[in-house]
């Protein structure tokens, strides 16, 4: 019995602590169109716009946690790679 619940409080601590929420992932998506759209023709400047707009929308909480990362790397890689340069 004591094996099961040991299990368990491990499998859900370890699934809460991963991966990013559905807030960040709508953030992210909303990221990945904004800088699709390219509108200044310049990386930087797009992303200043688009940052500014979605910190407008969504709470500051979803840009603070280390997690709002990971969303853009798998919502759209070719932006986060463009940060870590």
């Amino acid at each position: 019995m004591k094996k099961i619940v040991l299990s368990a409080t491990v499998i859900l601590g370890l699934t809460a602590c991963g991966g990013f929420t559905e807030e960040q992932g709508k953030a992210a998506d909303a990221m990945c169109e904004c800088m699709a759209a390219d509108a200044h023709g310049d990386f930087d400047i797009n992303w200043f716009e688009c940052d500014t707009e979605l910190k407008a929308t969504y709470d500051v909480e979803v840009f603070e946690e280390g997690s709002w990362v990971e969303a853009l790397e798998e919502k759209c890689p070719d932006v986060a790679d463009k940060l870590e340069d």
